[in-house]
């Protein structure tokens, strides 16, 4: 089968739509604009769902259970506390949720686990040594921001500046401002996104509802929560942003209203969010439906022509070259959904963009991405997370801006 030739190039793709009632390590998000390649309707109502709350805040509802968290960029993601099984303080990562986790409750715990990644180990034997006085009780997941050896001073348009760069995002704060005391005094920083609970570290339940008044204080440790705080009352439409974004909540409803779903093969929408991340990195998005479909179709085709050349024999090639040709018939059948999808994912990611624009305008910290020359150029957070009175979240993430720079950077690059 064609479907089957190419499971080595794409990994399939189920709903992952979380709630506080899932259990295991918070690993992935999906992206909002993804819903309706993961979930397909479900997927919609869910993404329209979480659109109209969030307009709901921007226009002054106060009963909404819908709250957005800043996603930091920080690494590594640390998942540590006290085990609920033995009452010890513990650091471990997401290998937590293997089937072998790897849990520290000791430097020597550390070494032997992590013993291959020196960064890694170094952050971990940090927070093994600092945060037990931070956490009063339960098992906490939170993004490492910095420690002392990672601040950099430095005068950048006439402001001195402390700077620290955990992952992709050069971080920035006012030398002598409270905010930049408190992090030059502190020997670690770390932001707390996820609180855990359950009976064993095996079965644990998520919950982002993190408050930074659930920890101790302490001089050596800067940290907070991720929630969105609005200080500047910028969070709010306009008449004309608010009649800009009912229309594009209306075309996407009409849009995803003429999507026959089911009639679309399953691997299809794999294979369309695979292609939508090509053409990220790229340093574009979708644009126009027929234009994209056409770029669709080609990409499969130099795809699956590659696997074809591989095969070694002449009779192993025209199979091969078969599975493409009925492949390509179905999709020229699913053609006008798939045009239909194109066309929601651009009318959804344009209204997410919206509520992007408005939270970025109220962060107050500075942010900057590397350039090639290693000079430093302004960039927004690296986005958001927006969750439901159910724990559903979704990402709200400026793909082009922050997931392009993302793609470049080498996972192995890490923690070395």
């Amino acid at each position: 089968m064609f479907e089957t030739s190419f499971q080595k190039f794409f990994r399939t793709s189920s709903a992952y739509i979380l709630t506080e009632e899932t259990e295991g390590v918070l690993k992935h998000l999906t992206h909002l604009e993804e819903l309706i390649l993961t979930s397909k309707q479900e997927g919609l109502n869910l993404a329209i769902q979480f659109l109209k709350e969030l307009y709901d805040t921007f226009k002054g509802k106060t009963d909404s259970q819908t709250f957005v968290s800043v996603k930091f960029d920080g690494a590594p993601a640390a998942i540590l506390g006290i085990n609920p099984e033995n009452g010890n303080f513990f650091v471990s990562t997401k290998s937590i949720g293997n089937v072998n986790p790897k849990i520290n409750y000791t430097d020597e715990d550390i070494d032997r686990n992590h013993g291959h990644a020196p960064g890694l180990v170094k952050k971990l034997k940090l927070a093994l040594k600092y945060l037990p006085a931070v956490i009063r009780d339960g098992v906490y997941q939170g993004d490492f921001m910095f420690d002392q050896e990672d601040l950099k001073h430095q005068n950048i348009d006439g402001e001195d500046l402390i700077l620290f760069k955990p992952n992709t995002i050069t971080y920035a704060v006012d030398q002598h401002s409270p905010l930049g005391q408190r992090v030059l005094n502190s020997k670690i920083g770390i932001v707390f996104h996820t609180k855990y609970t359950g009976p064993t570290l095996q079965n644990l339940k998520k919950s982002s509802d993190v408050n930074a008044s659930e920890f101790n204080q302490t001089q050596d440790v800067f940290f907070d929560d991720a929630k969105f705080k609005d200080i500047s009352g910028a969070a709010t439409f306009t008449k004309d942003e608010s009649a800009k974004f009912e229309s594009l909540i209306d075309a996407a409803a009409t849009a995803g209203g003429r999507v026959k779903w089911d009639e679309i093969p399953d691997n299809v929408y794999t294979f369309l969010n695979t292609f939508i991340n090509s053409l990220i990195r790229q340093g574009r998005f979708v644009e126009k439906p027929e234009e994209e479909y056409n770029n669709f179709v080609q990409w499969i085709t130099v795809k699956a022509n590659k696997d074809i050349e591989k095969m070694k024999t002449e009779k192993g090639k025209i199979q091969k070259q078969q599975a493409l040709d009925s492949f390509l018939t179905k999709l020229e059948a699913s053609k006008m959904g798939i045009l239909n999808l194109f066309n929601l994912t651009k009318k959804l990611e344009q209204a997410k963009s919206m509520f992007i624009a408005k939270y970025n305008s109220a962060i107050k910290t500075k942010q900057f991405i590397t350039q090639p020359d290693g000079s430093l150029k302004v960039t927004a957070p690296e986005g958001y997370v927006a969750v439901d009175h159910l724990g559903n979240m979704v990402k709200f993430v400026s793909r082009l801006d922050f997931s392009a720079a993302n793609f470049a950077i080498s996972k192995g690059e890490k923690f070395k």
